[in-house]
């Protein structure tokens, strides 16, 4: 991890010439960030990777460390490395940040509260849950024992911690120790810095392949493979600058080993495919087209050796690893100049997308070329730069894109005016067209008029075909229903729009199925809310008896349904029975409703209910009491309507209502 701000706590480096290095003494007084250990780290090289802890802490190798630095290049040799921590009065908990994030082995040797030295194993070929801490490099934590230090002195009993690490590729540590909760303070800033990145990318890649989608224009497709193997090289490359790992696939670490290949791979080969496609390098210039793939292939054939040979390295000898590195290195480097060389001359010639790339790909390429100039000269490469680099890339390719959009589009109002012209030539051949399309238009009228009693009442349906209107109608005795969702707007917040809708869809097909088994007319849904009315437009007797039965079936349907479903919904129903006004509104798209008072009012008698309760005014109530047994609540507060009397309609119906409906 990066080192930010100025040090945690202050390190007292005291070191003379050719003494034992003095103890880092941590004092909680000082300002927040982490402790650098790199300057005072000592150094011991195991050529043969023997040695064990006791060894290493032996007066005869304890004689063997020198002061070095933990940037050690290209070597197989086992490295231990030494850095004596003096608590004084900072906290105890401490976290070792190697720095590093794909050492192939690493082990931190500290010492416990009893004094007795335990060892904690990371690595780039171990799980990632088991590391010892879940972070992007390889991080321990230590517990220091508290130690009386003298302010004017360094404390003569400090704390020996011993680092040993072993790798087939360059090994750059950059040591520090951390206050927990400042590690994960500055983790997270870098989390979200890679998440924004990730959303950019997102967006731009879903707009690129929505553009495919519409215009079928492969050039969209091939930026949206390019972008996709971009984020996974600034994710992966050399240990990436992202949790990739960490996310996508932290049960195997041997792909994670090799991912960095494949993501450079692919990046590299997307990424000159498209800027030739996309400028028209391959037509214009064939011969640079013809080497920048060759040297695709030279480098990924050199980059799959390395990975071979690294895999194989530990076995003996560190020669043909370096050759190999070297010759990976090399291949990759003449990819830039000629792209640049072919993006440069075509934007000489005019080329307006050239000139768009070869400002969008400056800021990758620079980065990527600082990246391999500091892993080649064996220095920790900051991978920062190839994010930053690759999201000044995204916002000027999307321009470049867009520009490339409008002068499609140029050219497509230039084809459409063409096409205007040719189509005014076979005027006569459409003519005869016409003659085929009116009889086929007579069929769906057919299909609209059977489509039109699925929206509207058959009778108004009918008025409306016949005369172009439908007069509206007062109906004296009508009941209304109104049911609404509870927490239908917490739920829209955590439930994915296409479920939400499924659910809404399934519920209010079922109480379609029970207005139309009850007789009811159902006027329309307003959201979470479901509306419909008995009595109308053709009078009947019963219709509050129809509407309460609705919603009885309704809660009822919901309640099972919440049985068995992951989602579970909150009903509640209120009916007022009184004169409406019904009639069809609109010019294109028709729709029946109803208005007047009595629609507030039974909108307030559901608003004013309770989750699984069909809610009634006195009004309903005195139409429905033979038939129902209600429990009386007393005079409401309803939203601009005052008080009103309100009723629970229970579920059992009385008997009676069955010797009512009997003849006689």
């Amino acid at each position: 991890m990066a080192a930010r701000g100025r040090p945690v706590l202050a390190a007292c480096l005291l070191c003379s010439f050719g003494a034992a290095a003095q103890p880092v003494v941590l004092d909680a007084a000082k300002a927040a960030g982490p402790v650098d250990l790199a300057g005072v780290t000592q150094l011991l090289e195991d050529p043969d990777g023997q040695l064990t802890l006791d060894q290493v802490r032996s007066a005869a190798h304890r004689a063997r460390f020198r002061p070095g630095s933990p940037k050690l290049g290209m070597s197989l040799s086992a490295h231990w490395m030494r850095y004596t921590v003096a608590r004084g009065s900072a906290p105890a908990d401490w976290w070792f940040d190697s720095g590093n994030r794909v050492v192939r082995e690493i082990s931190l040797f500290a010492p416990d509260s009893a004094g007795v030295y335990r060892e904690m194993r990371s690595g780039s070929t171990q799980r990632f849950g088991e590391r010892p801490l879940p972070t992007a490099t390889f991080v321990f934590p230590i517990s220091l024992p508290q130690q009386s230090v003298d302010r004017q002195q360094v404390d003569r009993q400090p704390v020996d911690i011993y680092v040993r690490v072993r790798s087939t590729a360059i090994v750059v540590l950059a040591p520090k120790l951390w206050r927990p909760d400042d590690y994960l303070a500055a983790a997270g800033r870098e989390k979200v810095t890679w998440f924004i990145y990730l959303g950019m990318a997102g967006a731009l890649c879903l707009f690129n392949l929505l553009m495919f989608v519409s215009l079928r224009e492969i050039t969209h497709l091939l930026y949206a493979f390019s972008l996709l193997s971009i984020v996974w090289a600034v994710s992966s490359a050399a240990g990436g600058y992202g949790a990739a790992y960490q996310y996508l696939w932290p049960d195997w670490p041997a792909f994670e080993e090799v991912s960095w290949v494949l993501s450079i791979v692919c990046a590299s080969f997307f990424s000159v495919y498209f800027m030739s496609r996309f400028t028209g390098i391959d037509r214009a210039m064939p011969r640079v087209y013809r080497t920048a793939m060759a040297g695709i292939v030279s480098m990924a054939v050199c980059l799959v050796l390395q990975t071979v040979v690294r895999q194989l390295a530990l076995a003996g000898g560190d020669a043909a690893i370096q050759v190999v590195f070297v010759a990976g290195l090399t291949s990759f480097l003449p990819l830039f100049p000629c792209m640049a060389y072919g993006l440069a001359s075509l934007s000489l010639r005019g080329n307006r997308q050239a000139r768009f790339v070869l400002l969008a790909f400056a800021p990758m390429m620079a980065a990527a070329l600082l990246v391999w100039a500091e892993l080649y000269s064996g220095r920790q490469a900051d991978l920062a730069y190839l994010m930053w680099g690759s999201a000044i890339e995204l916002v000027l390719m999307s321009l470049a894109v867009a520009d490339r959009y409008n002068q499609e589009r140029a050219a497509r109002i230039q084809a459409q005016a063409e096409l205007v012209a040719a189509l005014r030539e076979s005027e006569r051949a459409l003519e005869e067209k016409v003659i085929l399309r009116t009889a086929e238009l007579r069929g769906e009228q057919v299909r609209t008029k059977d489509l039109l009693h699925n929206i509207l009442p058959v009778e108004l349906a009918d008025e409306l075909t016949a005369t172009g209107s439908a007069r509206p109608a007062r109906h004296e005795a009508a009941s209304i229903l109104f049911t609404d969702f509870s927490g239908f707007t917490q739920a829209v917040s955590t439930m994915p729009a296409d479920r939400m809708v499924a659910e809404l869809n399934d519920i209010f097909a079922a109480f379609d199925d029970i207005t139309d088994a009850c007789g009811v007319e159902k006027i329309k849904t307003i959201g979470d809310a479901y509306m419909a009315a008995a009595g109308l437009p053709k009078p009947c007797d019963d219709h509050a008896l129809r509407c309460v039965s609705a919603g009885l079936l309704m809660l009822a349907f919901v309640e099972s349904r919440n049985l068995t479903s992951a989602f579970k919904w909150s009903l509640r129903v209120g009916i007022h029975s009184g004169p409406v006004v019904a009639g069809v509104v609109g010019k294109r798209k028709y729709a029946f409703d109803i208005w007047g008072d009595s629609v507030n009012v039974a909108s307030r008698m559901e608003s004013s209910g309770a989750i699984g309760r069909v809610n009634v005014s006195a009004y309903t109530y005195e139409l429905i009491r033979k038939q129902f047994d209600c429990e009386y609540r007393g005079k409401i507060a309803a939203k601009g309507k005052g008080d009103i009397d309100m009723y629970f309609v229970l579920v059992e119906r009385k008997e009676a209502r069955k010797e009512a409906l009997m003849p006689g």
